[in-house]
């Protein structure tokens, strides 16, 4: 009598396992199919959409300037926009940079390193950023001639 029960307690238990692994495993493969679907619609209107009408935050630009696989066209679009409303640095703090000065620097050195940049492109940039923060003009230049010197040429 006692192994017959035990044998019932285990094969009660199998079933039990079997009915929680469906219940919990298959809702999130489900979620995952449609948030996966959901992301490329997502992907899909944002390439149909039009890159004048929208508008990205200088973190996403900078992504942009980032990504190597960006073409020339990208960096024009991402370096247009980011003049148009990012090129205004917070002011200097006594001596010391803003510390939203290092995302400049990472941009420019990105740029000037990507391989679907051209010589406009850096200077757009550099030169709306000297003439939107006279402060940082030293700075700048120091940045990019840095930029300039780590591509190795």
């Amino acid at each position: 009598m006692d192994l017959e029960l035990l044998v019932r307690i285990i094969g009660g238990l199998l079933v039990l396992l079997v009915l929680l692994i469906v219940i919990f495993v298959l809702p999130s493969r489900a979620k995952k199919k449609k948030s996966s679907s959901s992301l490329s619609k997502t992907a899909s209107k944002v390439a149909l959409e039009p890159k004048d009408l929208k508008e990205l935050s200088f973190d996403e630009l900078r992504a942009i300037v980032r990504k190597r696989s960006s073409t020339t066209k990208d960096l024009e679009d991402a370096i247009e926009q980011i003049v148009k409303s990012y090129s205004k640095i917070h002011p200097k703090m006594g001596l010391r940079t803003h510390p939203d000065f290092d995302m400049y620097i990472d941009l420019i050195v990105h740029l000037v390193r990507h391989k679907n940049t051209n010589t406009a492109l850096v200077l757009k940039l550099d030169r709306a950023l000297v003439k939107n923060n006279p402060d940082y003009k030293a700075e700048l230049n120091d940045a990019l001639q840095k930029a300039l010197n780590s591509r190795g040429f």
